[in-house]
């Protein structure tokens, strides 16, 4: 992940991972006598690292009083150990951040390993130790600093550990202490996610370096528990199935490897990994396998940047080496369609391994379950589609933290693949049962509900059909009173798309996407309440057509509108690419006695025929 990302991934601007209002004070004045080197590490407490501040900050920066994080430029702050730590030349919470982390001393605490060059060391330990004497009772300062010194001290925890592994010294170890001490504060743990975490193995980390057996205990008990006892009403932050609760692909791979570094502060403290931390840490590699797409992109299913499972580090031999090499190596996932709990519906034609290449299988994802969670993203019933060697249907992405009102649009439902009922509230905390699915060659099914939208009763039932590759799907909204109802179908970048009398096409390349809606007993299009298809593109009057790859950055993309109107409206739409081939044709046999009905199409030459019966269950029978 570039750094950049990855400031925003562990630093949201809502805030970092401290709780409760202001934390007590973990600063103090030095304290005597004066360091020493180390000749080695008096405690089997490891360094964590830097958060690549380390890199970005080189000795040599540093002893020239330099400080920078990527994107801005480098500015003077100090003069020798003496920082001035009331610096914000960029009005930046991040970089105020950042400075106060500490963890830019590490390229100076790393140069000291190397070299052995007691400048370096001196130079670190004075920082720290000017840190400590200026940063003391912070409830003197403003808001911004006061924040960043609250919000850094886990960050200066991990600094000062690794500055203890070659420096002997009582004050250090004081500090260590009172940092440690506030981190263990039940007040300042964030609980079973990547903030609470971090903050577990980093006061695990520090307490095993300095002897204190007390917090370590805690530290451990933290760690296990945010896997195997999580709190009530919260979600492993790893489980059974190996699904990560924060509901982001991203995250997942971020804490897929949070939680490696996690066991191995475990193993140098001398505590056991239970076998079943283990064992949900290694499914972690198909969860993530099941949310890339067979080009290699990973989906951007909550908050989530644009990028590929290739770039996942260590991806070691099993499932996630197999999705990365498209089927060249590792091991081919267990499953070709799977739900999680935690979720998620996943699924594809292949890995493959059959008749098809594997970029050229079929993908679909879809989600439903808990409410909105750490960073996740108001998706629910929200669908995924890739065919005929692309991406067709995309979520709208993750442009950051820094600007709220995009942050607002990107979460809510409205920029997902799904069906929304307008002008009634939205409550975020609902949660979607999946009642009902099968998995069949050629056809998988599954179907949701929810209240989600108030008044409201929605159901969503969808077959994700391969050769020919489509998508049959029938919304069903039951509403106190008439309301319009619409599927929103987001479409990447690349593509052009308009209206088609009621339905409507996109294009792109040697693609076409074909949006039809089918007139079923019951549905908004035969009682004469459907309205016409519409295409938004770009639009920032309404907020609306648009993808965001990266932070601060936002692409126009073309997003099908469907619309229906009153109180129960069913909305059958089969969604068809085909590589310049004719429109497909689709025709309804009339409901037999059991209210069963047929829906046949011919896409590009080939048939498909699906049952569906009066609770909305879709079955391919051809």
């Amino acid at each position: 992940m570039p750094f950049g990302a990855l400031v925003l991934a562990v630093l949201s601007a809502t805030g970092c991972a401290v709780a409760g209002g202001e934390a007590a004070p973990v600063a103090g004045p030095p304290v005597a006598p004066a360091a020493r080197p180390s000749p080695g590490a008096t405690a089997p407490g490891p360094c964590l690292g830097y958060h690549g501040l380390d890199g970005a900050n080189p000795a040599r920066e540093v002893k020239a009083g330099r400080f920078r994080i990527p994107d801005t430029p480098p500015e003077r702050v100090a003069d020798g150990p003496d920082v001035d730590w009331g610096l914000d030349p960029h009005r930046d919470r991040t970089w105020q951040l950042w400075l106060h982390s500490l963890e830019w001393l590490g390229g100076l605490i790393k140069e000291y390993g190397r070299t052995r060059d007691r400048a370096s060391l001196d130079l670190a330990a004075g920082i720290v130790r000017d840190w400590l004497a200026d940063n003391a009772l912070p409830g003197r300062f403003g808001h911004a600093r006061r924040e960043a010194i609250e919000e850094g001290a886990k960050f200066r925890l991990a600094t000062m550990t690794c500055l203890r592994a070659h420096l002997d010294a009582r004050w250090l170890d004081e500090a260590i202490a009172r940092h440690a001490e506030e981190l263990a504060d039940p007040r300042n743990w964030s609980g079973p996610w990547n903030h609470g975490t971090d903050e577990s193995m980093t006061l695990l980390a520090a307490a095993c370096r300095i002897g204190r057996e007390d917090l370590a205990g805690l530290a451990y008990e933290r760690l296990v528990s945010a896997v195997l006892r999580p709190p009530a009403g919260v979600r492993p932050a790893i489980d059974a199935e190996g699904a990560n609760n924060e509901q982001s692909t991203q995250y997942s791979v971020y804490n897929r490897t949070r939680w490696r570094s996690a066991m191995d502060v475990i193993r140098a403290c001398r505590r056991p990994v239970p076998a079943e931390l283990a064992r949900r840490h290694a499914l972690m590699d198909e969860f993530i396998a099941f949310q890339s797409a067979p080009a290699g992109d990973l989906i951007q299913i909550g908050e989530t940047y644009a990028s590929t499972i290739s770039r996942v580090s260590r991806p070691g031999r099993g499932p996630l080496r197999y999705a990365a090499s498209q089927g060249r190596a590792g091991t081919r996932p267990g499953a070709r369609a799977r739900v999680y709990e935690a979720g998620y519906v996943m699924g594809r034609s292949g890995w493959g391994d059959g008749d098809r290449p594997y970029k050229e299988e079929m993908a679909y994802t879809a989600r439903f379950g808990p409410g909105r969670y750490a960073h996740g993203q108001d998706d629910h019933m929200a669908l995924t589609f890739y065919a005929q060697g692309r991406s067709i249907l995309v979520p709208s992405g993750h442009a950051g933290y820094s600007e709220p009102v995009w942050r607002d649009w990107l979460r809510s439902p409205e920029a997902h693949n799904t069906v929304v009922v307008r002008d009634i509230p939205f409550d975020s905390r609902a949660a979607t049962a999946l009642t009902g699915h099968r998995f069949a060659e050629g056809g998988d099914f599954f179907r949701f509900s929810d209240t989600a939208f108030a008044g409201s009763t929605r159901t969503r039932s969808v077959l994700a059909a391969s050769d020919p590759d489509a998508l049959v799907v029938l919304d069903q909204v039951r509403s106190a009173a008439p309301r319009t109802v619409e599927q929103l179908w987001h479409l990447p970048a690349a593509f052009e798309a308009r209206p088609d009398g009621g339905d409507a096409v996109a294009t792109a390349g040697g693609i076409r996407v074909h949006f039809l809606r089918v007139a079923v007993p019951g549905s908004a299009a035969q009682a004469g309440t459907g309205r016409a298809a519409a295409v938004v593109k770009g639009s920032r009057e309404q907020r609306q057509g648009w993808v965001a790859p990266a932070p601060r950055t936002a692409v126009p993309a073309p997003v099908v509108r469907l619309p229906a109107h009153g109180q129960e409206v069913r909305m059958l739409t089969l969604i068809a690419p085909v590589r310049d081939g004719a429109r497909p044709s689709v025709r309804v046999s009339p409901p037999r006695a059991n209210g069963v009905y047929v829906i046949e199409a011919e896409i590009a030459g080939r048939r498909l025929a699906v049952e569906a019966a009066p609770d909305g269950t879709l079955r391919r029978t051809r």
